[in-house]
């Protein structure tokens, strides 16, 4: 009897909305086995039948993910185990940034939760069931570089829509490097990617900050240069990196203190540690 080949999963995160579904739309145009991992599935499952249609692949599926708390990050986990498929690559492209600050079940800044340690847990989670050689690719902003991280976090004392924003993709890229080199063991890549030019549709304070820099550093700059930063990453083989458009740059290029750093670090594993269980 012949034997069948099934395709490793491309997970893509947020994967209806914006940059996400460009990005599984043209990974389902390569023939990818891809999954979109959405909190509104219902809206998940429409739009995978409307690429089963465009793209002639059948091998679109669906699976409902809530980043805004731990218990159902986990949950996710355990029905993505339960599929029993091979994971290619976990693509983060989730994203939160709300006018109001509020409080998630965990007792975290909602921004904080959704953005950077619920995006954390998942990948850390998925890492050992992750196909070696596999990819994580995490979203960044260039908002980063305009904030600092405070003492507290991932507390908030005093919350500002891009400030928790920018804040929580800050303290992503940092932590990428950790992950980037941890995960080295079994050939995983860990990258981040800026998004840049692609309207996120988010605020319009953060299309300015990524367009400013965009116009800054190319005057021409492509509409596609979020998906084209996520194919790069996902086709490239180094880790530790930020790819932007056709560049990329050593994440490590952010890390300006490293007591920062290692604070960071010590205080995002002693809050993931006890749920990786």
């Amino acid at each position: 009897m012949e034997e069948i080949t099934v395709r490793p999963l491309y997970i893509v995160t947020g994967a209806t909305d914006n940059t996400g579904s460009v990005i599984s739309r043209r990974l389902a145009g390569q023939g990818k086995a891809v999954l979109l991992a959405c909190r509104d599935n219902v809206k998940a499952e429409a739009y995978a039948d409307q690429l089963r249609r465009e793209t002639r692949n059948n091998d679109i599926t669906t699976l409902q993910l809530d980043l805004s708390s731990f218990e159902q990050v986990k949950d996710f986990v355990a029905r993505l185990k339960a599929l029993q498929r091979p994971i290619a690559a976990l693509i983060n492209n989730a994203g939160t940034l709300p006018r109001q600050s509020k409080m998630s079940p965990d007792g975290y800044e909602h921004t904080i939760q959704v953005n950077f340690l619920s995006t954390v847990l998942l990948s850390m989670l998925i890492y050992p069931i992750i196909n070696e050689g596999g990819k994580i690719i995490l979203s960044t902003s260039v908002s980063r570089r305009f904030v600092s991280l405070p003492y507290e976090f991932p507390a908030v004392s005093h919350f500002t829509q891009i400030g928790a924003y920018a804040q929580s993709k800050l303290a992503l890229t940092l932590f990428s490097i950790y992950m980037s080199t941890t995960m080295k063991q079994r050939h995983v890549a860990v990258n981040c990617v800026n998004p840049g030019m692609l309207n996120t549709g988010m605020l319009a304070l953060h299309r300015w900050l990524d367009r400013a820099a965009d116009y800054i550093v190319n005057p021409l700059p492509n509409p596609s240069h979020a998906v084209d930063s996520t194919m790069l990453a996902l086709e490239s083989a180094d880790t530790g990196f930020i790819f932007s458009g056709n560049s990329q740059e050593k994440a490590s290029t952010m890390l300006k203190n490293r007591e920062v750093f290692i604070k960071l670090c010590n205080d995002t594993m002693r809050i993931i540690k006890p749920l990786l269980a």
